[in-house]
């Protein structure tokens, strides 16, 4: 029996709740059994537009012609439509060689709606079967075309309204944590969701990624805002990107099939749940996260230097090892590139032998009790809050900046759209008078930045008067790991934040580690134990003695 194909395209997902797709399935079932062909019905586009061609382009319209030019699709099969405007709503010259291209293949297409069947055959004996159907194609997409100008039109004067009615909203699409009154002219926040978006930027800021952050809210049993049954990190980051937990709303309009901003975003439009302060911690610790180390995506956050451990003898990183449980077992560090016998592309030289496994909780210990520059008071929650205070607001400052320069920006993208005429016009005073105040703010912007920064204090230092504080930081550190508090995680992840923003560098070899910070100080750790050092004084010592005796021998014989 031929092959028929039913092709079902609904451009909504909505479409999906009413009649569509069962009177598309029903007809291309009655069509196939009519004429004695097997049918296929996986060939589905459901929320996939045609205008654009996205059908054509990624959906499983694109598998089918792939299928077509391959040739494993047989000549002689079917495909049935429901309209030709289920195929392309793309501009007709586009539309008419995607459908000849079918045809020429030897596939015959057959539209349900008026019953006409159009394949090599029909369309060589019926010329105007192929002008009738360049006058549909014609149709649909200037169909398409005014619904997309009228929804044009539509959202400008949505937006127009908010100039003279502040409270009106623009669209029912909403973010999670909010539901829209039945007036539409507010919205109520939904606490329990809120209380999760807050959660995940507090954890963000402490150092955690997208990935963790998940992973710890699907644990604790956090309902997820969508149908799915945990967390996802795409759900967190998106979480993380959006500035309506400012209260910030960013309109949008469609662009050759995608969305991008339609002017500035609108203070105020959302009930604002997330603070400024805790929302540019967070962004701040993303920048961090992109421009530095990847973080941990453990239970456990078993390794604080992530990212800054170096081989002193090849300057490659050195890989993180989990053995398991003490005695047998254990966590070490290693030179990655001994381990995997790495060898340079170029001579093909293996880059490093130093094959040695140092003790990560020895390097841990003595990281965290013997640097004197590093800041444990944040660990502590001691910091001074002047600092502490400061450093806030150089990130709020510096997520204004940011936000301002795109404001900007996009402005002058749009000047530029409109260009001036020969005849010298200017540019719309409005438009000018809204560089001005960008370039102004952003001056000023500048301005508090580097006040900010010539009164941010120095972290201060740790020493000899301050042991009490390092050794209570070690206990509590020790504690966290002991007794697996649901706490732990967040702990460690914010103090290996802190560390990175003090370590640069920690390179190991030799009797030890030598660990660089930010600042250009250095401190040496001993690392191998006092009968390792012994041991190596004691073969120095016997060196030593080796070349005197050979310098007496050779004396002598002179």
């Amino acid at each position: 029996m031929p092959l028929a194909y039913s092709y079902l395209r609904m451009s909504r997902p909505e479409q999906l709740r009413g009649d569509s797709l069962r009177r598309q399935l029903e007809g291309s079932r009655a069509y196939a059994a009519e004429h004695g062909l097997t049918l296929d019905e996986s060939l589905q586009d459901l929320g996939v537009s045609a205008f654009r061609g996205r059908n054509r382009t990624e959906g499983a319209l694109a598998e089918f012609l792939n299928a077509i030019e391959e040739e494993r699709v047989p000549a002689g099969s079917v495909l049935i439509v429901e309209n030709l405007d289920r195929l392309s709503r793309e501009q007709v010259n586009t539309a008419l060689r995607q459908f000849l291209g079918i045809i020429d293949a030897g596939i015959t297409i057959v539209t349900l709606s008026d019953g006409q069947v159009y394949s090599q055959e029909t369309m060589d004996g019926d010329i105007t079967r192929l002008l009738m159907s360049i006058f549909y194609m014609a149709r649909a997409h200037d169909e398409s075309a005014q619904k997309a100008a009228r929804l044009a039109a539509a959202w400008k004067n949505k937006r127009a309204r908010l100039a003279t009615d502040p409270d009106a909203k623009l669209t029912a699409r909403i973010p999670a944590w909010l539901t829209l009154a039945t007036d539409r002219r507010g919205f109520r926040v939904r606490e329990e969701r809120a209380t999760a978006v807050r959660r995940i930027y507090e954890e963000c800021a402490a150092g955690m990624g997208a990935i963790v952050i998940a992973r710890r809210l699907t644990e604790d049993g956090v309902c997820p805002f969508g149908r799915s049954k945990g967390w996802q990190p795409s759900s967190v980051k998106k979480i993380l990107d959006s500035e309506a937990v400012l209260g910030r709303f960013q309109p949008h309009r469609m662009e050759n099939g995608r969305r991008v901003p339609d002017g500035e975003p609108v203070e105020g439009y959302f009930p604002k749940i997330i603070e400024t302060e805790l929302h540019a911690a967070a962004r701040a610790a993303l920048t961090r996260r992109k421009t530095g180390a990847g973080g941990q995506k453990g239970r456990t956050h078993a390794n604080l230097f992530a990212g800054l451990l170096r081989c002193v003898h090849c300057e490659g990183p050195m890989h993180f090892l989990d053995k398991g449980a003490p005695p047998k077992g254990g966590r070490y560090v290693q030179c990655d590139h001994a381990r995997r016998r790495a060898r340079d592309p170029a001579t093909g030289e293996i880059l490093c032998r130093e094959l040695r496994l140092w003790r990560y909780q020895t390097l841990e210990y003595f990281v965290l009790a013997s640097l004197p520059d590093l800041d444990v008071r944040l660990v502590l929650d001691k910091e001074e809050q002047v600092a502490a205070v400061a450093r806030r607001e150089l990130e709020v400052i510096e997520e204004q900046l940011q936000r301002t320069n795109k404001k900007l920006r996009r402005l002058m993208v749009v000047i530029e759209g409109t260009g001036a005429e020969e005849d010298g016009d200017e540019i719309d005073d409005e438009l000018a008078r809204r560089v001005t105040e960008l370039r102004s703010e952003i001056a000023a912007l500048k301005a508090r930045r580097k006040d900010t920064k010539r009164n941010l204090p120095a972290a201060p230092a740790v020493d000899d008067g301050d042991e009490d504080l390092l050794n209570s930081a070690l206990e509590r550190m020790e504690q966290l790991e002991a007794d697996g508090t649901p706490e732990r995680y967040r702990a460690r992840a914010t103090f290996a934040a802190a560390r990175r923003r003090v370590i640069a560098v920690i390179k190991m070899g030799g009797l030890g580690a030598e660990i660089q910070t930010h600042a250009g100080n250095s401190v040496t750790l001993v690392y191998g134990g006092v009968k390792r050092i012994e041991s190596m004084v004691q073969e120095q010592q016997a060196e030593f003695l080796d070349t005197l005796l050979n310098e007496e021998d050779q004396i002598s014989e002179d």
